[in-house]
C-alpha cells in the first residue's frame, strides 16, 4: 500500500478559510483523496477563522482593553461548510499571517506535522503590513529555512500572491506585481536536489472580481481556482495523476437569509446592546438604525460588525430607537431582520419588516 503522504498548509486567511467556507484546502483535499491518492494534512488548528470566537474582535465589540500575547490569538475552531472538513482539515494558517510572523514560529509546528510536502501561501500581509517586496522575498526564504531545519527533505510549493483590482494603495497592488515577479528567480535559488521548491502560479489564474466576494478572499470559485493550482504543483513533484477540474454544477455561495434579533436591552447609561442569530456564509453583518423620537430616516452604521451582537453608543438618553440587522458578505447585504424599537425603559416592541 503506498506510503500516505503528510502536507501542510501554511498561509494567511485565504489559505485559513472563514467560519462556514469549504476553503480551497477542501477542494484539493477532495480531488486527491477521490482520485486515489493518500494523504493527510497535519498542522496545528483544526477549523476556518470563527470572528465569533475571535478574542480582539469580542472586546471591540464589547469596548474591553484588547487582549495580548497568546490571549488575543483566535482558536481556529470555526466550522467548514457542510461539516466536509471537520476532523481531517489541519493546517498552519490564520488571517493577518506573514512570512515576518512566521519565520519565527513555524518550525516548532513543522516539526510536529513532519510534512512531506510544504504548501506556502504568504506575502500578502507582508506586502500591505509590514515591509517592501525585498523584505517579503527574504522573509519567506527565512521560512523555508526554518522548515529545512527540522524537516530537510520536505518538498516546497509556494504561491505568489493573489493580488487584488481596488483594495489598497496603487503603491501596494504594484509591489505585488514586483515581488510576484521575482518570485520565481528566489524559489530557483532556493531549489535544491533534497528539498526541491516549486512555484504555483495562482496570480495569472485568480480574478479578483470573478473569484472574491471582496476583492481579496476566494469564494467557493476562487477556492477551486487555487486548489487546482496546488493541485497541479502537486503532480509535477509525482503526488497525484491527474488536473483538479471544477464539479458540475459549480457550487455557489451560501444564500444570506434573514437573521433574527434575538436578545436587546438598554443600560443605565443610555447605552443600548442587541444580539442576533449567527447566518450561514455571513462575513459581517450590517446594522441600521433610527431615532425615533426625531423621526429621522433610517441610516447602515458606517462599518461592519464582525460578530453577532453590537453596541450603540452614545445615543440620546429617553429617545426611542429603531434597529435592524442584515448578513453580509462583502458587498453583497442579504435581507434585514425585522426590526425592534428599544426605549430607555428596555422595553422591546417588534415591528413588520420594512418594505
Amino acid at each position: 500500500m503506498p506510503r500516505t503522504a503528510r502536507l501542510m498548509v501554511v498561509g494567511d486567511s485565504i489559505a485559513s478559510g472563514f467560519q462556514d467556507d469549504h476553503t480551497w484546502r477542501w477542494w484539493l483535499y477532495r480531488h486527491l483523496t477521490s482520485t486515489g491518492t493518500a494523504v493527510e494534512f497535519v498542522g496545528p488548528h483544526a477549523g476556518t477563522f470563527s470572528m465569533y470566537e475571535d478574542p480582539v474582535l469580542l472586546a471591540v465589540l464589547d469596548g474591553r482593553p484588547l487582549p495580548a500575547g497568546r490571549e488575543a490569538l483566535n482558536p481556529m475552531t470555526g466550522p467548514y461548510r457542510d461539516g466536509s472538513f471537520t476532523g481531517t482539515g489541519r493546517h498552519c494558517a490564520r488571517p493577518g499571517w506573514t512570512a515576518h510572523a512566521a519565520k519565527l514560529s513555524v518550525a516548532r509546528h513543522i516539526a510536529a506535522g513532519r510534512p512531506d510536502f510544504l504548501l506556502l501561501q504568504l506575502g500578502f500581509n507582508d506586502l500591505a503590513m509590514v515591509g517592501p517586496p525585498d523584505q517579503a522575498l527574504s522573509d519567506l526564504a527565512a521560512v523555508i529555512g526554518q522548515a529545512r531545519a527540522v524537516v530537510p527533505d520536505a518538498a516546497v510549493l509556494v504561491a505568489d500572491v493573489t493580488g487584488s483590482r481596488a483594495w489598497g494603495s496603487e503603491w501596494f497592488r504594484a509591489s505585488i506585481e514586483d515581488y510576484n515577479a521575482r518570485l520565481p528567480a528566489v524559489l530557483t535559488d532556493l531549489s535544491t536536489s533534497r528539498s526541491p521548491v516549486r512555484l504555483v502560479d495562482v496570480h495569472s489564474r485568480f480574478d479578483p472580481v470573478a473569484h472574491s466576494y471582496d476583492d481579496i478572499h476566494p469564494n467557493p470559485s476562487g477556492e477551486l481556482v487555487i486548489a487546482a493550482a496546488f493541485a497541479d504543483g502537486l503532480r509535477a513533484f509525482g503526488l497525484g495523476d491527474s488536473p483538479l477540474l471544477p464539479p458540475l454544477p459549480p457550487p455557489s455561495d451560501l444564500p444570506l437569509v434573514e437573521p433574527t434579533i434575538t436578545h436587546a436591552s438598554s443600560a443605565e447609561d443610555g447605552d443600548i446592546k442587541f444580539a442576533w442569530s449567527r447566518i450561514k456564509g455571513a462575513s459581517a453583518y450590517r446594522v441600521a438604525l433610527r431615532d425615533v423620537t426625531l423621526d429621522e430616516p433610517r441610516r447602515l452604521i458606517p462599518l461592519p460588525v464582525l460578530g453577532d451582537h453590537w453596541w450603540a453608543r452614545g445615543l440620546t438618553a429617553g429617545h426611542t430607537y429603531e434597529f435592524d440587522v442584515a448578513a453580509a458578505r462583502g458587498d453583497r447585504i442579504g435581507p434585514s431582520s425585522r426590526p425592534i424599537r428599544l426605549a430607555a425603559s428596555g422595553q422591546i416592541h417588534p415591528l413588520p419588516a420594512c418594505t
